[in-house]
């Protein structure tokens, strides 16, 4: 029986090129799991009863997806962000799973996917950001208008393209997704800017007055958000 938990560096010839992998035994695993880590890079886990053979036929199969997505991290490690703050992110398979299953702990995102599903991981890392950001604009919109005594409407998540924020005068507020990447600081910024448009609908001076009230730094946060989108 071999040894739970295991590491062997490894190498399989695949139409003349050589793909490294490290290849690791479990007793807990039910299915063979193939991943691609951002710290580690390709990595096949193997239950009880497989054998180095039956992980190299997995690895040819999925060498399309295998290549692509090391070619995909390696040219955009800096996309995997949250608070400002790079995170590794991994991805594996399971054989009967019918879609993403994402989990977000010690600073690293487990990205589960089904079998067969050719989706790129940072699509996938995207799509996980967008739904987080949900719930951490909800909260912590609601804390910064209570502590400064705003009154909110609705909250929405967009994927803008060419602003990060927006307030209607109803108080409805949006955001857009892509400022989790930034510093929790750059994030209350915005949050803030929008919420003092609520008392005031444009920029003026007054405006500019009302933000720097309540965020006295906002002059340099506003700056990390330039030209970043």
């Amino acid at each position: 029986m071999k040894s739970s938990g295991k590491v062997l560096t490894r190498s399989i010839e695949i139409n003349k090129e050589n793909i490294s992998y490290k290849l690791r035994y479990s007793q807990k695993a039910k299915y063979m799991r193939l991943q691609i880590t951002s710290y580690g890079g390709l990595e096949i886990i193997l239950p009880r009863g497989y054998e180095i053979k039956d992980g190299e036929t997995f690895i040819t199969k999925k060498i399309n997806w295998i290549k692509r997505n090391l070619s995909s991290k390696k040219n955009n490690e800096n996309n995997f962000l949250l608070f400002g703050e790079k995170i590794k992110v991994q991805q594996s398979f399971e054989l009967f799973l019918k879609r993403h299953r994402t989990v977000y702990r010690n600073d690293e995102l487990h990205i589960v996917s089904p079998q067969g599903n050719n989706d790129n991981i940072i699509k996938i890392y995207e799509a996980w950001l967008k739904y987080f950001s949900k719930f951490y604009f909800l909260k912590r919109t609601q804390e910064l208008a209570k502590n400064f005594d705003f009154k909110i409407g609705k909250i929405t998540i967009r994927s803008q393209k060419t602003r990060w924020g927006s307030a209607s005068a109803r108080g409805n507020l949006s955001f857009n997704y892509r400022l989790l990447k930034f510093r929790r600081e750059v994030i209350d910024y915005v949050i803030i800017h929008e919420l003092c448009h609520l008392k005031e609908m444009n920029h003026s001076k007054k405006f500019w007055l009302l933000v720097e009230e309540y965020c006295p730094d906002y002059k340099a946060l506003r700056k990390e958000l330039k030209g970043k989108k």
